[in-house]
């Protein structure tokens, strides 16, 4: 983990509210796929607190971009970054997408929205390492999709099935259906689910997931001070075993932000979201 100021190659606006930032770090880092950092706009007082953001694409050792839609303070603040600004950066944060990388492994990977920023880099080493990878993207309009990037994604040839909310691109409805389908029709025999996106869709993936018997993790988010542990102001509620309203916590920053799905306790994060 490196802190520094990150000087801004680009803060590309794609269209209203969502932006692509590319910056250039002083010192080397690796980032794995599902890592995330924790930014702030350097000129910025307020707010004080960085934001996290998953990295969405490593160009080098110290050139990385960020896929981010603007929705509050922060991110408002780091969308008025200009060229050759400065960015405070502290990464690498989290745990990684765990990638077993053999030939003849299958993937489902569930992108919805902007949580396509935390799956692209998974989908380049899953094909990287020969891996049969399908890809279900959602999003509530075509002009959504392209916001999220759907075009990279579709640049690495992976079998896609695609939706809107509103029917302007793809098949008309929620992500969760044409999954269903799949695994319905035996695609998720010796397969596992990596899925990324609003809570609502996550927990409808993970019940799914858990119906057909397929393993499944999940990238959470989750309201960040630090982004290290210390904070402990992004703590989720997980299975022990025990019954309900006896849970344990862990920390979406460091115990995450991938875990099991059938660790989480859903219907108790819920109420937080």
């Amino acid at each position: 983990m490196i802190e520094t100021l990150a000087t801004v190659e680009s803060n590309r606006e794609l269209a209203p509210g969502y932006r692509l930032l590319t910056l250039d770090l002083k010192e080397d880092v690796k980032v794995s796929p599902g890592q995330f950092a924790m930014l702030k706009a350097h000129a910025s007082i307020e707010p004080l607190l960085r934001r996290a953001l998953a990295v969405y694409r490593v160009h080098g050792p110290r050139r990385l971009s960020f896929l981010y839609q603007v929705l509050g303070r922060g991110t408002e603040a780091l969308s008025q970054v200009e060229e050759e600004g400065a960015v405070e950066a502290l990464l690498p944060l989290g745990n990684s997408w765990p990638i077993e990388g053999s030939a003849g492994q299958r993937a489902i990977v569930v992108a919805g929205g902007i949580g396509s920023a935390s799956v692209l880099m998974l989908c380049e080493e899953l094909s990287a390492s020969h891996v049969d990878v399908q890809l279900f993207f959602g999003a509530a309009s075509e002009h959504a999709a392209a916001c999220c990037r759907l075009e990279d994604f579709r640049t690495l040839g992976l079998p896609l099935a695609l939706t809107t909310d509103d029917g302007s691109l793809g098949e008309r409805g929620f992500v969760t259906a044409p999954l269903e389908r799949h695994l319905r029709d035996g695609g998720g025999e010796g397969a596992a689910i990596y899925a990324c996106g609003p809570w609502a869709m996550m927990r409808a993936v993970a019940e799914i997931a858990a119906q057909f018997e397929v393993r499944c993790l999940v990238s959470l988010e989750a309201p960040m001070g630090c982004g290290f542990g210390v904070c402990v102001g992004c703590v989720v509620a997980v299975k022990t075993g025990g019954p309900l309203g006896y849970d344990s916590y862990k920390r979406v920053c460091t115990d995450g932000s991938i875990f099991p799905a059938e660790k989480i306790r859903w219907e108790v994060n819920a109420m937080t979201q």
